[in-house]
């Protein structure tokens, strides 16, 4: 628990930092490849510190899975994105890339309680 809590780049910060520059660099789209996340990630964040979550975000599951080498995983693909939907969209587990966009584009005042329209309908990813 304290290690999630600990971690130098939160879910949150991650939420917030990537979906935007993703757009602005690669288009809008569904989902990202393993290059495009890693390449923003490093160019917004300091470090590649919890870089599983920004890959269970904004890439599709057989990428993540593809990923094997790279990570060292202590969780899966849908225990990430539940751990998301827990941080970033109250538990709510059908978070998509638009409802990601959004939640980067709102303002800290206003927190995570927004509209349940933007949270997107699909469910924990997919292809």
């Amino acid at each position: 628990m304290f290690d999630t809590f600990l971690q130098k780049n939160s879910i949150t910060k991650i939420a917030k930092a990537i979906p935007g520059t993703l757009v602005e660099k690669y288009d809008k789209k569904q989902f990202y490849l393993p290059e495009e996340v890693k390449s923003v990630f490093l160019e917004k964040l300091d470090n590649d510190e919890s870089i599983e979550y920004a890959y269970a975000m904004f890439c599709t599951e057989a990428s993540f899975n593809n990923l094997v080498e790279e990570l060292i995983r202590k969780s899966t693909f849908l225990e990430l994105r539940l751990e998301v939907s827990k941080k970033c969209f109250d538990n709510w587990p059908r978070f998509n890339f638009e409802s990601l966009l959004a939640y980067s584009q709102q303002s800290e005042v206003l927190g995570v309680a927004g509209d349940l329209g933007v949270y997107g309908c699909d469910f924990i990813g997919g292809e």
